[in-house]
C-alpha cells in the first residue's frame, strides 16, 4: 500500500488565472513554457506544470502531497480531476508570478526523476459565481461589507497535487523490496559452495579409502587393523572438514558484511 511521505497546505494566489509547480532551477517565465491552461485544468511540459484556476483576486487553497506510489483514488469529494507528469531534480517551487513565491525548493523524498502527478479541484464554480454576485450587492468594492464577504470566498476554491515516482513504488529507501532477502541467499550460497566442493573431495577420498581396506582384508588380517586406523583417521578429517565449514561460513559471511 501506498505511503503518503509529506503533506503542505497552503494558500496561493493564483496569477493569470494559474499558479505554477516547477523544478526551482527552471524560470517559469522563460521561452518554452507550457501553454496557458485556459479551459483545462492543467498544462505541462517537461518540467512545469501549470493549474488553472478561476480567480485572479482571491486566494485558493491549494494541499501538496507526495507518496511513494500511486495514491488510492480520492472518489466524489472533487469536482474535477486530471494527470500529468513533470520531471524534478529532487525539489518543487510553486509560483504566483508578480504575487511572488508560496513554495521554493522544497525537498522531496523521490529525489531526481519523472514524477507523476494527480490534480484535483473543487468549487471553482462556486467561488465565481459567488464573488460576481459581491459586484451585484455592494456597488463599491472598497467597502467594508465589499471586503468581508469577499474575504468569505478565501481559500474555499481548493486544489489537491498529489506526486510521486513511479520507481519508489518498488522501492524503499534506493533498495528494492524483498531484494535484501534474495541479497542474503546470493550471500550465503557464495560463502558454501567453496567449502562444499573441498567436503565432497574429502568424503569422495574417505570411500577410496574404505574400499581399499576392504580388499586388502581379504589378502591380510593384519590389513584390516591398518584400514581401521585409516578409517578413523579420516572420520577424523571430515568431522575437521564440517568444523571448518561452518567457520569459513562464518568467517566469509562477516567479511562480506552480512549477519548469518
Amino acid at each position: 500500500m501506498s505511503r503518503r511521505l509529506l503533506q503542505l497546505v497552503i494558500p496561493v494566489t493564483p496569477e493569470r488565472r494559474m499558479f505554477r509547480i516547477h523544478d526551482p532551477a527552471v524560470d517559469p517565465d522563460a521561452p518554452g513554457g507550457p501553454l496557458p491552461p485556459v479551459g483545462a485544468l492543467i498544462s505541462t511540459n517537461r518540467e512545469q506544470l501549470w493549474v488553472g484556476s478561476l480567480q485572479e483576486d482571491i486566494n485558493v487553497r491549494l494541499v501538496l502531497e507526495e507518496w511513494d506510489g500511486a495514491p488510492p483514488p480520492c472518489g466524489d469529494a472533487w469536482d474535477e480531476e486530471s494527470k500529468g507528469s513533470v520531471y524534478l531534480r529532487g525539489q518543487l517551487s510553486v509560483s504566483m508570478g508578480q504575487a511572488g513565491t508560496a513554495v521554493h525548493g522544497l525537498r522531496l523524498g523521490g529525489g531526481v526523476g519523472d514524477y507523476s502527478v494527480r490534480v484535483y479541484a473543487s468549487n471553482r464554480d462556486v467561488v465565481t459565481r459567488r464573488y460576481t454576485a459581491l459586484f451585484d450587492r455592494h456597488r463599491n468594492p472598497l467597502s467594508d461589507e465589499f471586503q468581508q464577504e469577499k474575504r468569505t470566498l478565501e481559500g474555499l476554491e481548493r486544489y489537491l497535487v498529489q506526486l510521486w515516482r513511479d520507481s519508489l513504488a518498488e522501492t524503499d529507501y534506493g533498495l528494492i523490496r524483498g531484494s535484501s532477502a534474495r541479497l542474503v541467499g546470493l550471500t550465503a550460497a557464495s560463502c558454501v559452495l567453496p567449502v562444499a566442493v573441498a567436503l565432497a573431495e574429502r568424503i569422495w577420498a574417505l570411500w577410496l579409502v574404505v574400499d581399499l581396506t576392504l580388499v586388502l582384508t581379504l589378502a591380510e588380517d593384519r590389513c584390516v587393523r591398518f584400514g581401521s586406523l585409516l578409517v578413523a583417521a579420516k572420520v577424523a578429517v571430515v568431522a575437521g572438514a564440517l568444523d571448518v565449514c561452518g567457520g569459513t561460513f562464518r568467517g566469509t559471511c562477516a567479511r562480506n558484511g552480512t549477519i548469518a
